[in-house]
């Protein structure tokens, strides 16, 4: 595996992380740390070696609670509940 020097901040879901190389850039020094809200697989194992790192933090897949995020979710709902109710397409389709 190689590196370069740029910084670089990955936003993707938990899968798209390969957990090998995290691990390892972390134990030689390559980047300062990592904060993970995604794992895969979810839950993490108990003895997964990042749960025991200083320079990680691994959240219980919370990154969307605050409570701007939660209010525009409420939104949605109540956006797609309104369309429903009145047999129109829904605006937020999953």
């Amino acid at each position: 595996m190689r590196f370069n020097n740029r910084t670089q901040v990955n936003t993707a879901r938990g899968g798209i992380h390969n957990e090998t190389d995290l691990i390892q850039a972390l134990e030689e020094k390559i980047i300062w740390g990592a904060g993970l809200d995604v794992t895969n697989p979810e839950p993490m194992d108990k003895d997964n070696p990042l749960l025991s790192m200083e320079s990680v933090a691994v959240l219980p897949h919370i990154g969307s609670a605050t409570e701007e995020t939660r209010a525009a979710m409420a939104q949605i709902i109540v956006k797609n509940v309104l369309a429903g109710l009145k047999g129109e397409k829904l605006p937020f389709e999953v």
